[in-house]
């Protein structure tokens, strides 16, 4: 049995949010040989619930999702969330506060919806790009019907300010959070056991699967601790260079181009 776990957006999503008709044909023979096929991507985990029923992923009852780059785990089959590592509200408006102060877009998260305070291009950004709803208030902390599991910074005009607000916040983080950039734009601030990596090490050991023995395909910088985790390890030609210079293969066509499909038709014939 082999275990793949993958990246949604600019890996195993188009650059339209979809999956061709190809690359499902290849998960299709993939699962039915018999292997676990894992989703890992740094959304919410409502979105990627909708994605996997948009898409026809679904319909697969033993998917697990990796969602909130590492923060939840979640058993499709047994209806059953396995790791659950959220913030504290406060830590989260604490986030907030100074990156506003920074004068940057901050946001977390309800259990259906971003919350935020303002309505600018960030927000409108990744509105487009996650099909998410947003709630607009001063009073953040009003709209969290539960503990969140991340904060999110946006810079899309002068990224080196994220890189100020992480280490602004470095002192203050240390031993309760931690941060990955997403991509250049996003920097995401979660659980500090939290990671992709220690998803798949969860994962791995669930199944009793050496990591060693394990694949994983990505495309951004959220993605190093997964890749680096697993034995077999794929970068998408799309994927930034940093991607790329630690992985074991690069696939030969891009997200647009069934990138993956070909790599899994040959593991479900193994």
């Amino acid at each position: 049995m082999h275990l793949f776990f993958t990246d949604l957006d600019g890996t195993l999503l188009n650059d339209k949010k979809q999956i061709t008709p190809k690359t499902l044909e290849a998960i299709d023979a993939y699962i039915t040989a018999g292997n676990k096929f894992i989703i890992s991507s740094g959304r919410p985990f409502n979105n990627i619930r909708e994605v996997a029923r948009r898409t026809g992923l679904d319909k697969y009852q033993d998917l697990l999702l990796i969602c909130y780059n590492g923060s939840v785990i979640y058993d499709c089959g047994a209806e059953k969330t396995l790791v659950d590592l959220r913030l504290d509200p406060k830590d989260a408006l604490h986030i907030i506060d100074t990156a506003e102060e920074m004068g940057l877009h901050c946001q977390t998260y309800s259990s259906t919806k971003v919350v935020c305070r303002h309505h600018d291009p960030e927000s409108d950004y990744y509105a487009h790009q996650t099909q998410m709803e947003y709630i607009y208030d001063e009073d953040i902390l009003a709209h969290l019907d539960e503990a969140p599991h991340k904060a999110l910074a946006i810079s899309m005009g002068d990224v080196k300010k994220l890189e100020q607000l992480k280490e602004k916040l470095a002192p203050w983080m240390e031993g309760k959070l931690t941060t990955v950039f997403s991509c250049p734009e996003y920097l995401e601030f979660v659980d500090y056991r939290s990671g992709k990596g220690s998803a798949v090490k969860y994962v791995c050991d669930l199944y009793h699967v050496p990591v060693s023995e394990a694949y994983a395909a990505g495309d951004a910088n959220n993605d190093f601790s997964m890749l680096t985790a697993v034995g077999n390890s794929i970068a998408m030609i799309n994927g930034s260079d940093e991607v790329k210079a630690i992985a074991s293969r690069i696939t030969k066509e891009d997200n647009n181009h069934d990138g993956l499909a070909e790599i899994l038709f040959r593991l479900a014939t193994e």
